[in-house]
C-alpha cells in the first residue's frame, strides 16, 4: 500500500476516535438534559400538588367560618322566634330556620368530605415526598457520574483534536484534498475505503463501475463510489 494511503487511512483512524469521543460528549449532555428534566418536572408536579391542598385547606377554613356563622345566625333567629307574637313572623323565621339548617348541614357534609379529603392527600404527598427525594438524590449522583466522564471525555477529545491536526500538518496531495472535503461536508465514517470481493465498495457494498475499479487500482488519482461517495482504494496484495 502506497505510504500516502497508509498515512490517510491513520488520518482516519485519530479523526474516528475523535468523532466518536465527541459523539459520547454529546450522549452524556443529552442524558444529563434529561435527568434534569425529570428532576424539574417531578419538583414543579410536587409543588403544584402541594399548592392545591394548600388551596383545599382554605377552602375547608372558609367553610368551617361560613358555618360558625351560620350557626350563630340560626341561635339568634331561633331566639327570636320564642320571642314573637305574631304568627305570620314565627311562621317566617320558621322558614328562614329550615334554610339555614338545610345549609348548615350541606356545610357540615362538605367539611367532613373535605377532611377525608385533606386526610388522603396528606397521606399521599408524603409517601411522594419521600419517593422523590429519592429519586432526586440517585438522579444527583448520576448527574454527577455522568459530568465527570463528561470532563474526562472532553479532556481526551480535545488532545485528540491536537493530534489529528498535528498528524494533518504535513499531509497534501489530491487524496488529502478529497478526504478533506468529504470530511467538511458531514461524510459518514469511514470516508476512505476500500474496494472488496466483487468489486463492491465496502462502505456501501454496492458494486463500482469497471471503469472506477481500474483508476483506483493504480492510485493515481481520487475515485469515490458512484452510489456512496466514499472514497476509494484497491489493497495490494503481498
Amino acid at each position: 500500500m502506497h505510504l500516502f494511503l497508509q498515512q490517510l487511512l491513520k488520518l482516519q483512524s485519530l479523526d474516528q476516535m475523535a468523532l466518536d469521543s465527541k459523539k459520547q460528549i454529546e450522549n452524556i449532555h443529552a442524558e444529563i438534559e434529561r435527568i434534569q428534566k425529570k428532576a424539574s418536572q417531578l419538583e414543579t408536579y410536587l409543588t403544584q400538588k402541594q399548592q392545591s391542598m394548600q388551596r383545599q385547606e382554605l377552602q375547608y377554613h372558609s367553610n368551617a367560618s361560613q358555618l360558625q356563622s351560620l350557626e350563630a345566625t340560626l341561635k339568634k333567629q331561633k331566639i327570636r322566634q320564642l320571642s314573637t307574637k305574631k304568627m305570620e313572623e314565627y311562621q317566617a323565621l320558621e322558614n328562614a330556620n329550615a334554610d339555614l339548617k338545610g345549609k348548615i348541614e350541606d356545610l357540615e357534609n362538605q367539611i367532613l368530605a373535605d377532611l377525608d379529603y385533606l386526610e388522603v392527600e396528606k397521606k399521599a404527598y408524603t409517601q411522594e415526598v419521600v419517593a422523590t427525594q429519592r429519586d432526586l438524590e440517585q438522579w444527583q449522583l448520576r448527574e454527577k457520574q455522568l459530568l465527570s466522564e463528561k470532563q474526562s471525555l472532553q479532556t481526551t477529545y480535545a488532545q485528540q483534536c491536537v493530534d489529528v491536526n498535528n498528524f494533518e500538518t504535513h499531509l497534501q496531495g489530491p487524496f488529502y484534498e478529497a478526504y478533506t472535503v468529504l470530511r467538511r461536508c458531514g461524510k459518514t465514517f469511514p470516508i476512505i475505503v476500500p474496494i472488496i470481493k466483487g468489486n463492491q465498495c465496502s462502505g456501501c457494498h454496492l458494486r463500482v463501475s469497471g471503469d472506477t475499479l481500474a483508476k483506483a487500482m493504480h492510485n493515481m488519482q481520487p475515485q469515490c463510489c458512484e452510489n456512496c461517495g466514499r472514497l476509494l482504494f484497491v489493497e495490494q496484495e503481498n
